[in-house]
């Protein structure tokens, strides 16, 4: 277990093997204390800097990798259970994201490339997906719209 603050100054024990994704607070997260939010069983804002929390997660689930949001700040996952890389739809390709992943069923946008999301998931033990490529069928699908439905079953993370 590892051992966390949250805002209003209680200490908290988080158990690392159930770490979805950490992240920059950011101020939708509504809580302007806190450093960082962290995916697990909830979301778990602490005043704990994320490169610290990641670095005591990733002691403990080596699973852990890290890609670039399109802030420019990082976000680290539990690369066993991500799924990515994701092809992007045009009306994805928007704020500078260049790939996507899924994280516990969530897309996740990110200034990483196609072979970098996929790189990043491989080094932390995962199984990434094949690269995605842009194709005469892709491209029709795109054209039809077909792939703006599919794509919007998945929630996207923040």
């Amino acid at each position: 277990m590892i051992t966390l603050t949250l805002s209003n100054g209680p200490k908290v024990e988080l158990e690392a093997r159930r770490v979805a994704r950490i992240r920059h607070a950011i101020p939708n997260d509504r809580d302007p204390k806190a450093k960082t939010r962290i995916d697990w069983v909830e979301p778990m804002l602490v005043i704990e800097l994320p490169e610290f929390v990641a670095e005591a997660v990733k002691a403990k689930l080596p699973t852990l990798a890290a890609l670039t949001l399109l802030d420019g700040t990082p976000v680290w996952f539990n690369a066993e259970s991500a799924s990515g890389p994701l092809r992007l739809v045009p009306s994805q390709q928007v704020n500078g994201a260049l790939s996507a992943l899924l994280i516990n069923g969530k897309r996740q946008y990110v200034a990483d490339t196609h072979k970098e999301v996929a790189a990043a998931i491989s080094a932390a033990g995962g199984s990434p997906l094949p690269i995605p490529k842009d194709s005469l069928l892709s491209r029709i699908i795109d054209r039809l719209g077909l792939s703006n439905k599919a794509a919007s079953r998945e929630k996207d993370w923040d």
